[in-house]
């Protein structure tokens, strides 16, 4: 062969190998750039001249091959305004359409497990997202996954599972850093930071808005920026900056009245409304209030969002409450009650019987009085049930969005580089010395692109199955591992133990020192256990200041008083490392498995000693006896 023509043929095999390799890093890091997207960043820009154009294209043409698309980002613009019988009857349409394949079936099926959140039916919700996360592993597309993960956030909050909600977004902002796809991070940091206000993590929660906040900014993303700022007014407000929260609040209003962002609008007078209700000259600002949210309720009204309508109505019925207005505060709540008949109670409920229990405690009426509180203390009962069953079904479903996780993304890894070597063995027949060894290095590089694969699921999977603050396992681990224990019970042929422990006063710590030295307590507690404990004592945190030991091979009386020296250790070094004025002490119920019982029954009968232990004047651990 003459030298050129082997110096040309080699270039062409490490051209094309090199291809083979860019094109196998695209697809694990990118979904395709399509119509869809760049429809997704209209709607963001323009929702109203967008939701506008959909709905001419829609009403005019009935077969068009680019329907289903339509489809979908019509009901995306419903589902934003929160209209999401409109939205789900878009989606089935779209589910419908002769053309709906591959991603784009995808993308509508995760629409559809949002509005199915977003409606109370959590299960159903879990079910779509556990077949678009199988689609999206076995097709590749690592932003489908993020896109999962994110939707997931949004049913946890939804049961007010904050923690749970908080693990998957945070996971989905360090995917997002570490793959380039075009779900920026910046954007799930407004997600995260939207939890830490539900959590009252308030400082938190600035932090990550302000960086969703100034890349919306930098990006001349109107829409997105005005919803931060919505959110940072509200964050400034509990933190009584009543100038910077007036400032995001002029903010937000000024950029829904130019983009037309009629639930944007709405949100922020109430938002205002409620702000200026704190200041000094409370009776000037009445009036001023009232026209905030007499507006409100005429822009939910025409926008037919019952959501805002209600949240309008109530807030006029307490301006009157607090005005001494009963008649008006009784018409009003009257009025937001009756968008809730027909409805499974929820949190809703819970705020206008609340209203209803404050409005008649200003009346003379002891048997009215009497009446809402049975009906609070009722509907209380009933939501906190009805939250707790959404809670341990969701639990079991938790396991099948992780397991089919790492197994099936390796399998196409090792696959695709299976192809690649036998590639090369065919062409090693035809080439010399220089060639093979050209091979060796080809070779060598998709090792090192397998390995750095492989790097990246375990660090994935770590971020995924661990908390973030104490790097115990997370809630979903911890349940994960407890099921395993009492499925492998009879099969290990020995006994365990589990213990729930709660710390003592923990609000109390924060509300007094607040969340940072909080969090310095939860870091404290789980170094301290974990230098107490050894592996034979798995330690998860469930949610807050709630955790779960599972000692294995341990018996009851030894985790007993494993827990009594773990305590004493926890008292002296929080003293040591916290403050003088902070011993951390914990409570704990504790209780033995020997026969196999479901994750659900360990759970309930642990907490029942953790609550003696409470009542019984805490720091002290209590052994569950079911007689």
């Amino acid at each position: 062969m003459p030298k050129l023509g082997f110096i040309a043929l080699t270039f062409l095999m490490t051209f094309f190998f090199l291809n083979k390799l860019a094109i196998a890093n695209t697809q694990l890091n990118l979904a395709p750039n399509d119509d869809v997207i760049k429809g997704i960043k209209a709607l963001h820009r323009n929702p109203e001249i967008e939701m506008t154009k959909l709905k001419t294209l829609l009403e005019e043409n009935d077969a068009h091959p680019e329907r289903h698309k339509w489809l979908y980002l019509y009901a995306l613009g419903k589902e934003k305004r929160g209209e999401y019988d409109a939205a789900l009857n878009l989606v089935e349409a779209g589910l419908r359409n002769i053309n709906t394949e591959g991603l784009m079936r995808q993308r509508l099926k995760m629409l559809q497990a949002k509005i199915y959140a977003n409606t109370g039916e959590v299960m159903t919700a879990i079910k779509l997202l556990n077949s678009v996360k199988k689609w999206s592993i076995n097709n590749g597309i690592i932003q489908l996954n993020i896109g999962v993960l994110m939707t997931l956030g949004t049913v946890f909050e939804s049961i007010q599972e904050h923690q749970l909600a908080l693990d998957n977004y945070l996971v989905a902002y360090e995917m997002a850093i570490q793959f380039k796809t075009q779900i920026s991070a910046p954007h799930i940091a407004g997600l995260i930071g939207t939890v830490y206000l539900e959590l009252s993590r308030y400082e938190d929660a600035r932090n990550y808005l302000l960086e969703a906040y100034d890349f919306s900014k930098k990006k001349n993303n109107a829409l997105v920026q005005g919803r931060f700022a919505e959110k940072i007014a509200l964050v400034e407000y509990e933190l009584l900056n009543a100038e910077s929260s007036e400032e995001y609040f002029d903010q937000a209003i000024e950029i829904a009245q130019h983009i037309k962002d009629t639930p944007l609008l709405a949100r922020s007078l109430l938002g205002k409304g409620k702000m200026l209700l704190r200041q000094a000259d409370k009776k000037k600002s009445i009036e001023v209030v009232r026209s905030y949210y007499e507006t409100a309720l005429l822009l939910a009204s025409n926008l037919d969002n019952k959501t805002l309508f209600f949240d309008a109505l109530l807030a006029l019925s307490k301006l009157a409450l607090s005005n001494g207005d009963i008649e008006v505060a009784l018409l009003r709540l009257e009025e937001a009650e009756a968008l809730l008949k027909g409805k499974k109670p929820g949190q809703q409920n819970l705020e206008a019987a609340h209203l209803r229990l404050s409005i008649m405690e200003t009346s003379n009426n002891e048997r009215s009085q009497i009446n809402a509180l049975k009906n609070f203390i009722s509907l209380s009962e009933t939501v906190s049930q009805s939250l707790d069953k959404s809670r341990v079904q969701v639990i079991r479903t938790l396991y099948e969005l992780d397991e089919i996780q790492e197994e099936n993304t390796n399998l196409k890894k090792v696959t695709r580089l299976q192809a690649e070597k036998l590639n090369l063995n065919k062409q090693r027949n035809y080439l010399f010395g220089a060639l093979a060894g050209l091979l060796f290095l080809l070779s060598i590089s998709l090792f090192l692109l397998y390995a750095k694969r492989i790097r990246y699921q375990r660090r994935l999977e770590k971020l995924a199955t661990t908390d973030s603050l104490t790097r115990f396992f997370n809630r979903g681990k911890t349940l994960e591992l407890l099921d395993a224990q009492i499925n492998n019970l009879a099969q290990n042929g020995h006994d365990f133990c589990v213990a729930m422990l709660d710390i003592d006063f923990f609000k109390m710590i924060n509300d007094k020192y607040g969340h940072k030295v909080g969090d310095d307590a939860l870091r404290l507690f789980s170094k301290v256990a974990r230098e107490h404990f050894t592996d034979n004592v798995l330690m998860g945190r469930l949610g807050g200041e709630e955790f779960l030991f599972i000692f294995d091979k341990i018996s009851l009386k030894e985790a007993l008083a494993s827990l009594d020296v773990f305590r004493c250790s926890l008292k002296e070094t929080s003293q040591d490392e916290l403050s003088n004025e902070i011993k951390l002490t914990f409570s704990a119920g504790l209780m033995a498995i020997s026969t196999s019982q479901s994750v659900t029954s360990v759970l309930e009968n642990t907490d029942i000693a953790l609550y003696q232990a409470k009542e019984s004047g805490r720091g002290k651990t209590v052994i569950f006896n079911c007689l």
